[in-house]
């Protein structure tokens, strides 16, 4: 599911940011042979290794670094590219950044905001430093990359996957600049607002956390724990609920503020 996730699932950004068009996902293939994933590991670490390997199984390309730093000596790092790949049709080396985020969408009186489940993330402050920063970074430090690659011509490219969460009493989705407006979506609300939109009677099962990324449809058939809503709540909880479409995420009663 991880690995199909990658392929199918829609991406949360529009293809055409200015610094770099996304990856196209309708070249990666599903690998015949057994996979293994560590699960207990963080979460962008854990898809960093699922897309490996759907790289390294592609006929389409060759992967040439993983987590590659471009540093000088004696200075700190100035960067780290996620993957840097050759496509073999074309001979074109691509330098390919992955991430995979969740934001919960909230109004205030100076307008959206879009924090993470860590209130301490941002969508802003993440879309600022990727396309100041990371897509920029063979174009900017072409001198502190390997000396087989510095002269050739590198394109950037970006695959960002995940979600924004609607407030449930919210009837327009969020749509920010850059933010595809066919990505992912579901809805958010507090543990004390629970009662309030479904009765006692209703099936709740916890999504855990390396799942966070798979739509729902891929999870259908997948048996999840059950969960029971408590009084409280000190961190935030994706949930997937009897009768409803999309995720939803059940938040400290103080969200966005620390509890």
């Amino acid at each position: 599911m991880i690995l199909q996730s990658l392929i199918h699932s829609p991406l949360l950004l529009l293809g055409d940011l200015p610094e770099a068009p996304a990856f196209d996902q309708s070249t990666l293939t599903l690998s015949s042979s057994p996979t293994t994933l560590n699960l207990n590991q963080k979460l962008g670490h854990l898809y960093e290794d699922a897309l490996a390997i759907l790289l390294e199984a592609s006929p389409t390309y060759n992967l040439l670094a993983r987590n590659l730093q471009l540093h000088t000596p004696g200075k700190p790092t100035l960067g780290e590219l996620d993957f840097l790949l050759r496509d073999l049709r074309s001979g074109q080396l691509i330098h390919l950044e992955l991430a995979t985020k969740f934001y919960l969408a909230v109004e205030t009186p100076e307008g959206l905001t879009l924090p993470g489940p860590d209130s301490r993330d941002n969508f802003f402050s993440k879309l600022h430093r990727l396309r100041t920063h990371q897509l920029i970074l063979t174009e900017k430090h072409r001198h502190a990359l390997p000396a087989a690659f510095r002269e050739e011509t590198i394109t950037t490219r970006h695959l960002i996957h995940g979600c924004i969460f609607d407030h449930i009493h919210s009837t327009t989705p969020a749509c920010p600049e850059f933010v595809n407006p066919h990505r992912r979506q579901g809805r958010w609300l507090t543990i004390t607002q629970l009662p309030q939109h479904f009765s006692p009677g209703t099936r709740f099962e916890i999504i855990p956390k390396h799942l966070w990324p798979v739509p729902l449809s891929l999870l259908a058939n997948i048996p999840l724990e059950p969960w029971s809503a408590p009084t409280s709540l000190d961190r935030c909880t994706m949930l997937r609920i009897e009768g409803q479409t999309v995720p939803h995420v059940i938040t400290p009663a103080t969200y966005p503020s620390p509890s």
